[in-house]
Parts: structure tokens; sequence; C-alpha cells
């Protein structure tokens, strides 16, 4: 009995199946692409002056045993400030050795997921430092 049950049924969605008219699939497939195209431009305009930049320099040159002064970045999510959120991380800084260092600057946002700002610190004139001079 199951059998002849699953076999009007599968009757029945051939026939349902036949019965869709081209007209119906075209809009159908009309409207998914007008609705995502919607969604892309919607996206668009609603971050369109979202930034995640640092502020002040990408490179900073320190002499040994000058200060360095964390300037941080500046981050626009959907429109919204949320510089607060940054989290900065990367290299223990030490001013009192030659070294060349690297400052991860990082936010927890939906927008920028897993994104981050690098830094580089070089603190006097360690080897590998002439690499960062132009560029």
């Amino acid at each position: 009995m199951a059998k002849s049950t699953a076999s009007k049924a599968e009757r029945a969605a051939k026939k349902a199946v036949k019965k869709t008219h081209a007209a119906t699939i075209a809009a159908a497939i009309l409207f998914l692409a007008l609705g995502a195209a919607a969604g892309f431009f919607t996206y668009r305009y609603l971050t369109k002056n979202d930034e995640f930049v640092l502020r002040g320099e990408s490179v900073v040159w320190l002499n040994v045993g000058e200060e360095y002064v964390e300037e941080g970045a500046h981050v626009v999510s959907f429109g919204r400030d949320i510089s607060a959120k940054v989290a900065v991380g990367g290299d223990e800084l030490d001013v009192n050795a030659e070294e060349i260092y690297q400052i991860v600057y990082t936010v927890e946002d939906i927008r920028w997921g897993e994104y981050q700002r690098v830094r580089t610190v070089i603190v006097g004139n360690p080897e590998g430092a002439e690499d960062y001079r132009n560029g």
C-alpha cells in the first residue's frame, strides 16, 4: 500500500511541476535577482564611508631610549565610529632595545571580521631596518 501512495505522490508532484507556467519561473528568477541586487546596493550604501586606518604613520622610527606615543587606529563600521573597540596587540615594545616591532590592531565587529592593521616600530638601526626606508 505504501508503494502505491508514494507513486501517487510522485505523480502529483510531477503534475504540479508541469503545471508551473514559464512566466512564473521567470518572475521568480527576476525577483531573486532584484532582491540580490537591492541587498548588494544597500550594503554598499551603508558601508560607503567605513574605514579601518592607522592614526599616524604605519612605520615609526625611534632612537634607542626615545619615547613611543601610541596613536591608535580609527574605525568606522556601518557609519558608526567604533575606534574605542580597537584592541592593540603584537610585540611588546622595548624602546631601550634595538629591534623591529610589530604593533597589531584588531577590532571585533561584523563588518571588519578578522581584519587587522599593523604598525611597524623600528628602534635604533637593527638588521633589516633598511627594508623599511623607502617602502
